[in-house]
């Protein structure tokens, strides 16, 4: 009669019954098929191995462990060995964010996500920060000036004399929310030139009268002598283009300003053209990044605002829009399934960018820490937003640089916030994700990578 199975047999299966589907789903989710037979071929190699060595039969339970064993080493090895050199890949951010990036390239990003949303749950404080973030000082630079030659209009000779282009006008100053400003809360300091004139300006503001903790930095783009482009990263959308992962040093001279592009292709739905090739279907309602041939960008609704109708070199688009004719969309976007970097209703408190279109036609870059995106779309509301497309979020992904250039052709940068942070320069030395560049038009040589 054969007894009862011992609690240690009956723990040892149990054990094999969890952790068998357990490391198949892990090598299939980090490795794919690849890491699966290696996998496979392992413990098959193990359990003949053993068989021909026992002098006697190999008991079922023996056996299997004798396969699962090595088949947990062998993922474990890989998927260390991939973790190990994604960590040491230094591209600028920190050792928490390049887990992350490994986590969503392997096919955990729902676990990081849900860790995410774990980490990041603070919400900002109702006190007013003491403190703005906007850093305002211009790197040096010299820019040419662009002049118009036209007939003196008191002289019949054939003399001429020049006149400088319209000078671009900073916006209007915002108002504060709260009775004790801050200095320079909500005035605007330039920050770049482009054709020898003013081509964006920056101020730091309070924008959330009943959350004063959030400070936001903004920056307002006049396009008149810039000409913007589409970059694209080496991962996303990865491949081969002219305008590949960087400024390339024949632009640095023109270089004004570059900045973040938008999510994660797996985090949404949306097309993606560059260099008039459609990398992703275009979706109609969703917002949208336009560049058109002569580099101006527009920021409007698909299907409504901006239309495939040729004229287009990049199209980026990133959700619907977050905020639309000063009015949120926030809580329509999630009841119809729009994910705006955060799972439990959205209530992940993190680094958030935007780019919108303001009333007088200009666009506008916007980073807000640290908020949901409730508060990112009333903050930009506050601060004039029109229309306005979320783009990245999350650790050292928002990044906004201006650039400066010296009479030896020495480039320097100046993050427009002091809590952003980069050591590497990733526009100028690589990135891994897509992003936006302003080149003063007058300096662009001619067939550039810019004309792709």
């Amino acid at each position: 009669m054969t007894g009862r199975p011992s609690l240690r047999t009956i723990a040892s299966w149990a054990t094999v019954a969890v952790l068998s589907p357990a490391v198949v789903w892990v090598a299939l989710r980090t490795g794919g098929t690849g890491l699966l037979s290696a996998m496979v071929a392992t413990g098959t190699v193990s359990v003949i191995a053993l068989a021909r060595g026992s002098r006697r039969p190999v008991s079922r339970r023996r056996g299997v462990w004798q396969a699962l064993t090595p088949m947990v080493v062998v993922v474990a090895v890989w998927d260390s060995a991939t973790l190990i050199a994604e960590v040491a890949h230094d591209d600028g951010g920190p050792v928490s964010q390049r887990i992350a990036t490994w986590g969503r390239d392997h096919g955990l990003g729902m676990f990081v996500d849900e860790l995410e949303a774990w980490w990041y749950d603070t919400p900002p404080s109702a006190e007013p920060a003491d403190e703005l973030a906007v850093a305002t000082s211009a790197p040096a630079t010299t820019t040419s000036t662009s002049m118009v030659t036209v007939p003196s209009p008191s002289s019949t000779s054939t003399t001429s004399t020049t006149e400088p282009d319209p000078e671009p006008q900073p916006p209007a100053s915002l108002t504060p929310l709260f009775p004790n400003a801050l200095e320079g809360e909500g005035q605007w300091t330039p920050i770049a030139d482009a054709g020898g004139h003013p081509a964006m300006w920056a101020t730091g503001f309070r924008p959330l009268a009943d959350t004063g903790g959030v400070v936001a930095s903004m920056v307002v783009i006049d396009q008149t002598h810039t000409r913007a482009a589409l970059f694209n990263g080496n991962e996303q959308p990865g491949g081969s283009w002219a305008r590949g992962d960087r400024v390339p040093p024949e632009l640095w001279a023109s270089l004004v300003a570059a900045m973040n592009g938008g999510f994660r292709f797996d985090h949404f739905k949306g097309g993606y053209v560059t260099e008039g090739v459609v990398v992703r279907a275009l979706r109609d309602g969703d917002a949208t990044i336009a560049i058109d041939r002569d580099g101006r960008m527009t920021v409007g609704v698909f299907g409504r605002d901006v239309f495939d109708d040729g004229s287009w070199s990049s199209l980026r688009q990133n959700l619907i829009p977050i905020v639309d004719e000063h009015r949120s969309q926030v809580r329509y976007g999630i009841e119809h399934g729009v994910w705006w970097g955060a799972d439990h209703g959205n209530e992940v408190y993190v680094p958030r960018s935007a780019v919108c279109g303001l009333d007088d036609g200009r666009i506008a870059y916007a980073y807000v820490a640290n908020v949901d995106a409730y508060q990112l779309a009333d903050s930009l509301i506050a601060m004039g937003c029109r229309i306005a497309v979320q783009l990245d979020i999350n650790g050292t992904w928002p990044l906004f640089y201006t650039y400066g250039h010296g009479a030896e052709g020495s480039v320097t940068r100046q993050l427009v916030d002091r809590r952003m942070r980069d050591s590497k320069n990733r526009y100028l030395t690589g990135t891994e994700k897509d992003f936006f560049a302003f080149f003063d038009a007058s300096l662009v040589p001619a067939q550039s990578v810019l004309d792709r």
